[in-house]
């Protein structure tokens, strides 16, 4: 299970669905992007933050643990990653998104997902001031966290070159048409999503055709952007029951995906 967070996060995030992760018999891998939380800065800016930049140093981190098939959950700028991942490497046997609505990689594509306001323009800021991150963490989170917090010193941590970057290399089109990808591809797909997301319009979410999308329509909880650390109460029971339904399909079964109980950190 390759668990990916979002933009100016960390693997922290996450910590909710470890523990609820633990008896799933499925191995855990939760990295820091490059440029992110306690791994380095990229010296190649311009092309590992980017979709399949990231995409490829995720493949390239599961075959060197030898993990030859697994599920991905992301959120937020995860979630992109992970559908870039999931429309190109065979591996990936499942996807969850969660802040993540996929896209056509233009500026009209991210127009038709995204609520653009000052707030949002901050995801490709380089340089973030002590408001930025403020500003930047309570959206994200869905409340307003002190400037010692974990989150919040993580996201001032952050290379604004990931930033800059990634919103660059997504408009200017690198990466894989997502919502074309979701539309044609039929290995399993889950949207669970906080219904009170400031940055994502929930109108393009449900018009949004899927090939093989889990109960048929996005699973909408009472949460914003964050819906898995902000509601982990309502996400997790959800995250386990498409869990257990992809493990009832023929191309993916839980016991083939590592060595149980092994966190990577």
């Amino acid at each position: 299970m390759l668990l990916i967070h979002g933009n100016s996060s960390c693997k922290e995030v996450f910590s909710a669905q470890i523990s609820a992760l633990a008896g799933s018999g499925l191995s855990i891998v939760v990295p820091d992007l490059p440029g992110h939380g306690g791994s380095d800065n990229s010296t190649s800016p311009w092309s590992t933050y980017s979709f399949p930049g990231y995409a490829e140093t995720l493949r390239s981190l599961m075959g060197a643990l030898s993990y030859r098939a697994f599920h991905i959950i992301g959120w937020s700028l995860g979630g992109h990653i992970g559908v870039e991942m999931w429309a190109r490497y065979q591996e990936v046997k499942s996807l969850i998104v969660c802040g993540t609505p996929p896209i056509r990689l233009n500026i009209d594509g991210v127009g038709e997902g995204f609520n653009w306001t000052p707030t949002t323009a901050l995801a490709g800021r380089k340089r973030f001031g002590s408001d930025d991150t403020r500003r930047y963490v309570s959206a994200m989170m869905g409340r307003s966290l002190p400037n010692h917090h974990h989150l919040s010193r993580m996201a001032a941590r952050t290379d604004g070159n990931a930033r800059l970057w990634m919103v660059k290399n997504g408009l200017a089109g690198r990466g894989v048409d997502e919502a074309y990808a979701v539309s044609e591809i039929d290995r399993p797909i889950a949207v669970i999503q906080g219904a009170s997301d400031p940055f994502i319009r929930i109108d393009y979410l449900r018009r949004l055709r899927f090939a093989n999308l889990w109960t048929g329509a996005p699973v909408f909880i009472d949460a914003g952007h964050a819906a898995h650390w902000e509601a982990p109460s309502a996400f997790n029971p959800l995250m386990i029951e498409f869990l257990k339904h992809v493990s009832e399909t023929k191309s993916c079964r839980w016991g083939h995906h590592g060595r149980d109980g092994r966190g990577i950190h």
